[in-house]
């Protein structure tokens, strides 16, 4: 037996039906149809993931030709959102949404929508995955604007999975070497200072830490721009043996909860943050955090008191 669209063969699919191997229409020659075993699905404005199986509104089974209908309508959908499909428009608003999910600059959509259009005229998107170019491109500007978009790569991911695009981390990691001969800027990767800014923030919206800054004698505004100018000379002290083979996101988070704990030093107080607060606050481990402090920053950490009177 041929399709009737295609003339292609036509296969038995374990239910029951007979399936196009050319364009996955199902015909319903059969003499009887046995679904899979499975949670049904309701129909509704958006076909969801699961089994190839849909009801009405009272829960009747739908003819043979109708679930071929939406089956097909299924695969169609799940092509167009996990960005195998060249849709610009489509690629353009999610990207801004991402962009603005992350609280990136408007100048990083821009520059990466332009890096995409470029990589595409080159690479003609080796992978059949539209959205893991884009994620290389956002992924790519966002370091070389340095503090401006300190975005880690966990989480640029996930934002893309939240838009229907499927990627992993190890996949982006590897692409972005991969890209590395063609990507047009210098700086490869984020360095430690440009998540400086980000973790004194997200200390900042704490109220709780509000209330112990002024308990030990510091403006909340002054104390946050001591301690970020005191992160940053701690940083500037580790040599590159120190800093090579340590995520930079959790080495700036440790140097802002030393310089923390040198700053409460100075005004003979006890440390406003421990460091089980600290790394539920900023997402850090507390094992690493404790790595960290004692290996990293040993040597530092003495010279940077001596600096904390005059920041």
């Amino acid at each position: 037996m041929s399709c009737d669209e295609c003339k292609g063969v036509l296969i038995p699919d374990g239910s029951g039906n007979l399936v196009c191997v050319e364009c996955g229409l199902v015909h319903s020659n059969c003499d009887f149809y046995n679904p899979p075993v499975g949670k049904k699905q309701r129909l509704g404005s958006l076909i969801t993931k699961g089994p190839a199986f849909f009801t009405d509104s009272s829960e009747r089974k739908l003819s043979p030709e109708t679930q071929a209908k939406y089956i097909r309508l299924k695969r169609l959908q799940e092509s167009a959102y996990n960005g195998s499909c060249l849709n610009m428009l489509q690629l353009r608003r999610d990207l801004e949404l991402i962009a603005v999910e992350l609280c990136m600059p408007r100048e990083v959509v821009e520059t990466a929508m332009n890096f995409f259009d470029q990589l595409l005229s080159k690479l003609r998107n080796p992978y059949g995955n539209y959205g893991m170019l884009m994620a290389v491109c956002l992924a790519s500007v966002s370091r070389e604007f340095g503090d401006r978009a300190p975005v880690r790569l966990p989480e640029l991911v996930n934002a893309f999975k939240r838009r229907g695009y499927k990627l992993s981390v190890r996949v982006v990691a590897k692409n972005l070497n991969f890209h590395s001969f063609f990507i047009p800027f210098n700086k490869k990767f984020h360095q430690s200072e440009d998540y400086l800014g980000r973790v004194v923030e997200k200390l900042r919206t704490s109220p709780f830490i509000q209330v112990r800054i002024r308990l030990i004698g510091f403006e909340p505004d002054d104390y946050f721009q001591r301690l970020l100018s005191l992160s940053k000379v701690l940083l500037a002290g580790l040599p590159p043996p120190r800093r090579s083979g340590k995520n930079p996101y959790l080495l700036a988070a440790s140097a802002v909860f030393l310089a923390n704990k040198i700053l409460a030093e100075s005004r003979s107080a006890e440390s406003i943050l421990t460091k089980s607060q600290f790394s539920k606050d900023v997402g850090i481990a507390e094992y690493t955090l404790r790595s960290h402090l004692s290996t990293v920053f040993t040597n530092g950490a003495s010279q940077s008191k001596m600096l904390a009177a005059q920041i």
